[in-house]
Parts: structure tokens; sequence; C-alpha cells
């Protein structure tokens, strides 16, 4: 008597003269060999189960799931047989190498600069876009290529943009120089791993060393201690540790065909044409419209676009004060506060909300023989490396890691890397 709780109690088991436990079916009076109606029952994850799928699915040059398991039944039947067949694929090196499929973590908690309540641009994240084509100088001449530099506050998602000629460093230092002027002086600078980036970090490294250890006055030292810019850089090609820069240069292009089409502009019209760009995305709401006519007008980036006037923790608390009872600047402090008001309590707390669920958590441990996803090659040629160091987040989840390759040592996220089954089995 089979129990209603065993997993043979569908298949109307018996015991053959041999003492196997075989498949009763409903196939008896079928044409078919006694084999294939009554299968010899094993259980789907022994030892010598996993080893007889793994040869039927090399017999059968690494077919699928349906067609390793169609063969199998001809003689055996696996319980569980559809996931003791995926296990047992996806522990076949040559099915690894051929189809690797990257590591995915659940999602981290939002980084400081993003939660924090600062002035506009304190903490900025910049990327480039581009390249975009200027009018040639005279007819026969050709199109002359330039790029949009664009800032963006992680705090309040403005925008700011910045036409340069060129990817050289000291093209990006003087628009960052522009930039500093015209908005306001980062504390934090959050990029990639651009070779322009990477030789502006170096070029500031130097200016801020060579005058450092100098004979200047504590006051000096002191200022330029102050002025000094934290340089982030996000692991080399893992830009969703910058997604929400990369959304601003995705906006900002969508304008940008919108506005020119296949049209050619000088420099000095493409950069009247970015300056209101930059203001449609500065416009842009950062929560959902109400439908009450009643309810209190939109908040956007620009409401926290003046430099200096703005601040989001106010020495004395103005909000509740009538207007006609304050001075020009105590007006100014208590729409300023309305505004960082409305943002904690409105703005963050919306943040809080997940769109997607996370998948389950991958433990990576050092030593870990993986697989190297690389866009450049197909699949099958992706390189193996071998984990060397993990760096977990806040929340103890690895999502970079140092792995060494036949070409060098590398960092790397783990949405680039693709676990190899086949190394863990035991």
């Amino acid at each position: 008597m089979v129990s209603s709780k065993s997993s043979l109690r569908l298949l109307n088991p018996f015991l053959d003269a041999d003492g196997l436990i075989r498949v009763g079916g409903r196939l008896q009076l079928a044409d078919a060999p006694y084999d294939v109606k009554h299968q010899i029952v094993l259980p789907g994850f022994h030892p010598f189960s996993r080893l007889m799928l793994k040869y039927y699915h090399r017999k059968l040059v690494h077919g699928g799931i349906q067609m390793t398991l169609s063969v199998v039944r001809d003689e055996f039947w696996p319980l569980n047989g559809r996931k003791a067949v995926r296990s047992a694929i996806r522990s076949c090196y040559e099915c690894s190498r051929a189809n690797p499929q990257p590591i995915q973590q659940p999602i981290d908690q939002l980084p400081i600069a993003r939660v924090t309540a600062n002035e506009a641009f304190v903490c900025t994240g910049v990327d480039y876009c581009g390249p975009v084509f200027l009018k040639p100088v005279h007819r026969k001449a050709a199109a002359r290529k330039s790029y949009i530099c664009v800032f963006l506050c992680l705090s309040t998602k403005a925008v700011h943009l910045e036409l340069v000629s060129d990817l050289s460093t000291s093209a990006f230092l003087m628009a960052l120089d522009r930039f500093v002027w015209r908005r306001n002086k980062p504390q934090h600078l959050y990029s990639d791993n651009g070779t322009n980036f990477v030789g502006a970090i170096n070029s500031l490294h130097k200016v801020y060393q060579m005058l450092q250890p100098g004979p200047e006055s504590d006051q000096i030292r002191k200022r330029l201690a102050e002025d000094s810019i934290q340089w982030h850089l996000i692991p080399p090609r893992a830009p969703n540790f910058g997604g929400l820069w990369e959304a601003a240069v995705m906006v900002a292009k969508i304008h940008l065909v919108r506005q020119l089409g296949s049209s050619l502009l000088s420099f000095e019209e493409l950069t009247t044409v970015l300056v209101k760009i930059e203001g449609c995305m500065n416009s842009r709401l950062l929560l959902p419209l109400s439908s009450d006519p009643n309810d209190l007008g939109a908040l956007t980036p620009a409401h926290f676009l003046v430099r200096n006037m703005i601040r989001p923790l106010p020495e004395t608390d103005v909000r509740t004060i009538p207007l006609n009872r304050l001075n020009q600047y105590e007006k100014l402090q208590k729409y300023s506060q309305n505004f960082w008001h409305r943002w904690r309590n409105e703005y963050l707390k919306q943040l809080n909300q997940q769109y997607c669920a996370n998948p389950k958590r991958y433990q990576i441990n050092d030593g870990d023989i993986v697989i190297l996803k690389d866009e450049s090659l197909a699949p099958a040629r992706w390189p193996l490396a071998r984990i060397l160091d993990t760096y977990p987040g806040t929340d103890g989840v690895t999502r970079v890691a140092t792995l060494r390759t036949s070409s060098g040592i590398l960092k790397r996220a783990v949405s680039k890397i693709c676990p190899l089954e086949c190394a863990t089995e035991n």
C-alpha cells in the first residue's frame, strides 16, 4: 500500500520478479516493449541517478531537458524527473560554458548621497553622452564631433549640461570649472571608469599634492582641504551602479533627437539648445501629480537650484510663521524649508518602495571558478576566472569581486560574473 504523501502514489507501482520497483501506469495494452511500459523507478537526486542522467545528456550531444528525459524514460523513471535532469544539465561544464547565466543579487540599500538632504550638486554624478556633430566651418569641411557632459545631483535629480569639444582630460576639467562656478562645488563626485575621468583624477591629485606640502600658510592649506573634491569610481563595466545618471543621459539624448533630428548646429547654437533641454529636465516632476486642485504644486528639481540660499536644515524654523511677519530673507528661508520638508515627507518616502522582486541571494566564496562576461566575445569564448576577494555590502550581499584571469587581475560587478555550476559540485 502506497502512502498518500508518497511521490509514488500516482505511478501505481509494483515489484517485479527481481524486487525492482516499476511503474504500473496505464499502458499495459500498448504495443511497446515491457521496459517502456513499466520503467524502473529511481530517486531523482541519487548519485547513481545523476551519473545516469549525465550519461544520457552527453550521449544525446548535450540535449535539452525534454529530450534527455524522454530518452531516459525508455527504461527508467526518475522521480522529480524535470528537476533532476535540469540539475544534471546545470552541472555540465560544456553547457555552462555555452550558455552562462550572470549572477543576480538582491537590490542594495540606497546610498547615503541619495537619502541625505544636501544643497544641490553637493553629491554629483557625472557622465558623457554623444558624440553630436557640429556644423562644418565651410561646405567641404567634415562635421566636427562634440560631446555632452551631464552632471546630476544625486539628492534632487537636478541636471546640468555642458558641451565639450572632445573627451580629453583638459576639456573635462574646463567643463568641471564651468559647472562649479555656475552651480555649486561638489564635495563628492561619482563617475564611471572612463579614461578621461581617470586622467582628471590624476591631474587634480597632482595639483593638490603640489600645493598641499608647500610653504603656504595654514589658511591656504585649510581652504584647499575644504575645497577638495572626493572622487568615487563605480566598478568597471557596471553601469547599473550609476543608474541615476545613466537615466539622465538617456533623457538628454531623447530631448536632443526630438529637438534637432538630423540637422547640424554650430557650437553656440547647440549650447543654447542644451540650456533649454536642461531647463526642461529640471522641470520634471519628482512626485506624481495629484488630481486634487487644492494640493500644493508639483515638486521639481528646479526648486533646489538657488545657490547659497536653499538650506536643507536651517537653524530657525519659519514654516509656521505667516509671510507678512517675515522679511525678504526669511521668506526665502520659508520657501526653501517648505521644499525640503516636502522632499523629506513625500519624495524620500517614495524611494522606500521597491518596484521589482528581489532574486535569491547567491553566495560567492573566495577561490570559486566562474565565467567572466565579455560583451565583445561569443558566450562560449568568455574567459574563466578565479575569485580572489569579495566586497560585501552593508547587507552582507556581495556585489563586487576581484578576479584573476589569464590576462591579469580585474575588479568586476557580480552582474558580469556567471557561476560555473560544475565547479561547486562534490
